[in-house]
């Protein structure tokens, strides 16, 4: 028998071919159990199944395996999993230490998998339940999504994802693979945010996606979240950006009449039609000193400022003009609107972004996906992303 910790060789023969056994008599696996807990060595045994193992059992062997997995817990050095699929356990979960069910479920038709800790003897668990993927035919634990950076990394301006002849990056491959290629030239993509998802958690996405689309010579005219200010926007952007092109290449929409003039701060009114004008005047800005643009819009604001019966002919006139020109229109909400309807119906993309079990995930309505963990991470000295699908 090896033992794959200590790196050694037993001499002791009596577990020879033990390896090969492969019975459902309780002789034989009470035999082979006690021939591996005594022989000396650290492992780990795993029985897969528990039912496999009773199979054809009476109720005395049933014991008799159960006494000899169960015995000299002090002394002997292999540890014990049993896996159970739903059968006969008896008191099995009394006695010992730990107990997690592994689940699989349904989100919008698409699979989700978790893991619930329902047992784990003189030890504090933190969080009892979380979601992991087979992807690969790997056991792959999705931890829970980070959205703050807590490395020492020096901040830095982002390294783009390149685009490619047809589509833009969205600066993270794993999401330009989910969305079969990144981002269309010319699209509008929809991302509605479950009320779960922390407000920063969306930021970062939308973030990643807009500093990837600058860095290569893009602009960005962005309509924050109601309560995120312009200067936060801002000061969160131009590290990854860099000051200079923050002024030049981006425009942040504000509401708030007081605040000081800055060169990429667009005060608006709040009144429609002067409002519109404006917009159309920077946008023509914008094409003048960039190849290429992204419009970033929280319907959510749009509609808190604007109303719900936003529905102006110019509006689908320069939403054609947004798509002619090759730009993206990146919208996001959380409340059902009108203008969100609207929109739905000829978005190019369509994701939803849940948080579960304190894990961020997107998937893809349009085109269709698979659930996707999100991890974000900042050892580069800026926000990049990474998913697992769970399969």
């Amino acid at each position: 028998m090896h033992d794959s910790f200590s790196k050694s060789i037993s001499n002791d023969n009596s577990t020879e071919g033990s390896d090969r056994i492969r019975v459902s008599d309780a002789d034989d696996v009470f035999n082979k159990i006690l021939t591996i807990k005594r022989s000396k060595l650290r492992g780990l045994m795993v029985i897969d199944s528990w039912e496999g193992a009773l199979r054809n059992t009476s109720e005395d062997g049933h014991r008799m395996i159960e006494s000899a997995i169960l015995s000299d817990p002090d002394d002997n050095r292999v540890g014990v999993v049993l896996v159970s699929e739903g059968g006969r356990i008896g008191d099995l979960p009394n006695l010992v230490d730990g107990i997690v069910t592994l689940s699989s479920s349904e989100l919008d038709g698409r699979r989700l998998r978790t893991i619930v800790v329902n047992k784990l003897r003189g030890l504090r668990v933190k969080s009892d339940r979380a979601l992991f993927s087979l992807d690969k035919g790997k056991f792959n634990l999705l931890a829970d999504t980070k959205l703050e950076n807590q490395t020492l990394a020096k901040p830095s301006i982002l390294s783009p994802v390149p685009h490619t002849e047809t589509s833009f990056s969205t600066g993270s491959r794993d999401l330009d693979a989910m969305l079969k290629g990144g981002i269309r030239r010319g699209a509008s993509i929809f991302v509605d945010v479950n009320t779960t998802v922390p407000t920063m958690g969306v930021r970062l996405l939308l973030r990643i996606i807009i500093a990837n689309f600058i860095n290569q010579g893009g602009s960005s005219f962005i309509v924050p979240f109601s309560t995120v200010s312009s200067d936060n926007v801002a000061e969160s952007l131009g590290p990854l950006v860099g000051v200079d092109t923050l002024n030049k290449k981006v425009r942040i929409a504000e509401y708030n009449q007081d605040l000081p003039r800055k060169k990429w701060r667009i005060q608006l009114t709040g009144k429609v039609l002067d409002d519109f004008a404006l917009f159309g005047n920077i946008w023509r800005e914008l094409e003048t000193v960039s190849s290429s643009t992204i419009l970033a819009l929280d319907f959510d604001k749009i509609v808190q400022v604007y109303g719900d019966d936003l529905m102006l002919p110019g509006l689908a006139n320069m939403a054609a003009s947004i798509r002619d020109a090759g730009a993206v229109t990146l919208a996001i909400g959380s409340e059902l609107n009108k203008i969100r309807e609207a929109f739905l119906r000829t978005a190019d993309y369509y994701l939803k972004v849940e948080s579960i079990n304190d894990t961020m995930v997107i998937y893809g309505v349009k085109p269709f996906t698979n659930v996707n963990g999100i991890e974000f991470a900042f050892d580069l000295g800026y926000p990049s992303l990474k998913l697992t699908e769970i399969v």
